[in-house]
């Protein structure tokens, strides 16, 4: 949350999940910043969803622009990514939320949370057939 009160949030992914993020951060009042691999979902984004801001991760100059922005980025890519890119997004204190299950382990850098200061939450979930895992 910066000076102003308002809390700034990264949505990583426009699947249906992502659609879903967008519209309850902005309904609560969030500054929302769509993040996509491409291009190709700006309009969308923007014009139909009314992200505030949209940033594509493959730019490099608007990444670097954008580190220490975010107070959360909330994760809905489903397929195996780089972590570390968007860590670096988040400010102090910022949580990284993932609510997907990619078909192999996460890999990113834990001292980027660590020396950053950011929040990569609780790993926490539940499996068929394992029970809760926490």
């Amino acid at each position: 949350m910066n000076r102003s009160g308002i809390v700034r949030g990264g949505i990583l992914g426009l699947g249906g999940v992502g659609h879903l993020g967008v519209m309850i951060a902005k309904a609560m009042g969030h500054h929302v910043t769509m993040i996509s691999s491409s291009d190709k979902k700006r309009e969308e984004a923007m014009e139909h969803l009314h992200a505030d801001a949209y940033l594509v991760s493959s730019d490099e100059a608007a990444m670097a622009e954008a580190v220490d922005s975010l107070d959360y980025i909330l994760d809905t890519v489903p397929a195996l990514h780089p972590l570390d890119i968007y860590i670096s997004l988040l400010k102090a204190q910022g949580r990284m939320l993932l609510v997907v299950a990619p078909p192999r382990p996460l890999d990113f850098i834990a001292s980027h949370l660590i020396l950053g200061k950011k929040d990569g939450g609780e790993f926490d979930g539940e499996h068929e057939g394992y029970g809760r895992v926490a």
